[in-house]
């Protein structure tokens, strides 16, 4: 089980620096490049997803303790949907591209 869960972690930071690189740079992965309009707004919803994937390996690895498994469940769960929302949006908001003349 401790490797799924490092496994979970693994993706969780590698999501968190992709995000960063984003909101800081402006620069999209190749995979999604061509549909964002608002790179910064993509940035901050992948840094909040990864932060949510990256919580519960700290909880199992006993970094966050106190917590109660409704704090848990209901902060990642927000946190997860609120990044789902912003890298949706930065698709979808934004002036549309012009396609280039053939």
């Amino acid at each position: 089980m401790v490797w799924v869960v490092g496994a979970d972690m693994l993706l969780g930071v590698l999501s968190v620096a992709l995000g960063v690189v984003t909101f800081r740079t402006g620069w999209a992965p190749p995979w999604s490049r061509r549909h964002v309009m608002r790179p910064r707004l993509m940035g901050t919803g992948a840094v909040l997803t990864g932060v949510a994937v990256l919580l519960p390996g700290l909880v199992h690895f006993g970094v966050l303790r106190g917590l109660s498994w409704e704090a848990r469940f209901f902060g990642q769960l927000a946190l997860l949907l609120s990044g789902l929302a912003c890298i949706g949006l930065s698709q979808l908001l934004g002036p549309p591209r012009e396609r280039a003349p053939r």
